[in-house]
């Protein structure tokens, strides 16, 4: 896989147009968050490792909209979209859980990644 860099492509696959990044855990990560740059309504995240600057994964939703804000809370990492979708995860991958806007608290569906 490629690096993902603003409007560069990921792997050969996804052209990614990168809205927000921050640094994680003192350096060793990176999140990165997006759009599909072909079809806006295609949000992406990417965590990077910083020791070798590859993605240690890939998160592409065909229903969040562009994820474009990144926040830091009691160490999980909270990605939020245009549309409020939330994509919550621990790095490297502890636990992800990606709650959509139509998501209820009583669906079945709970979003566990």
């Amino acid at each position: 896989m490629a690096r993902v860099h603003e409007k560069q492509e990921l792997g050969g696959w996804l052209n990614v147009a990168i809205l927000a990044q921050e640094d994680l855990y003192g350096g060793q990560y990176i999140v990165k968050c997006g759009e599909a740059a072909e079809h806006g309504s295609i949000g992406v995240v990417v965590l990077e490792s910083l020791q070798n600057h590859e993605p240690v994964w890939t998160f592409v939703s065909d229903q969040s909209n562009p994820f474009d804000q990144i926040t830091i809370k009691g160490g999980w990492v909270v990605v939020l979209s245009t549309s409020g979708a939330v994509l919550r995860f621990g790095a490297p991958m502890r636990e992800a859980r990606l709650l959509l806007p139509s998501t209820s608290i009583h669906d079945t569906n709970d979003g566990r990644l």
